[in-house]
């Protein structure tokens, strides 16, 4: 509470993700006290979340899930916060959504943008072909933004805007809202 939302996101959920995934790796810490860790943080954010006010304007509406196998929730949660605190509407799915039910889901709540989340974990090879093909699954006025750390090597595809960062995710808002200033409040 001390710290503010976007700083103990940025400055203290990320840092820690990064130690706690290390350590992990290193055998240093056990599966259960890494899954005790996602449940305490996931618990936060989620508190945080419920906590911050509606968005007065109302857009950008973005749908937050990710893709069929990918189970990874924190990075969703943790945007989720950043992109609510800058004014975005967001409606998270959670995990391991259908392309099929994306592409409802986001006419259904009128999405603007969808956003989908890949973690590290995640088989890279599967990344492109699963964007290209819901890519072609929404509308052209729907924007398609993948992040996470599994998208940090993603190439080029027509179409997508790749965040690999959290901070990028925030300048592609910005700049989205930058482009769509009718759509904002009157």
């Amino acid at each position: 509470m001390r710290q503010g939302l976007h700083h103990f996101v940025l400055g203290t959920v990320v840092p820690l993700n990064r130690m706690v995934g290390e350590a992990w790796m290193r055998g240093d810490l056990e599966i259960f006290a890494e899954h005790l860790y996602s449940e305490q943080i996931k618990s936060l954010l989620r508190q945080a979340i419920a906590s911050l006010p509606a968005s007065s304007s109302g857009r950008p509406r973005i749908l937050l899930t990710t893709v069929p196998e990918e189970q990874h929730v924190l990075g969703l949660l943790m945007v989720e916060c950043l992109l609510s605190l800058d004014g975005a509407t967001c409606i998270s799915l959670g995990t391991q959504t259908p392309l099929f039910d994306i592409r409802l889901a986001a006419a259904a709540h009128d999405a603007d943008i969808v956003a989908l989340s890949f973690s590290s974990a995640f088989p890279s090879r599967q990344i492109s072909p699963l964007l290209s093909q819901l890519r072609q699954m929404l509308p052209p006025t729907v924007a398609l933004w993948a992040g996470g750390a599994g998208t940090d090597k993603l190439p080029v595809i027509e179409g997508i805007v790749a965040l690999p960062s959290l901070e990028d995710a925030l300048k592609a808002l910005r700049g989205w809202q930058d482009s769509a200033p009718a759509l904002r409040a009157p």
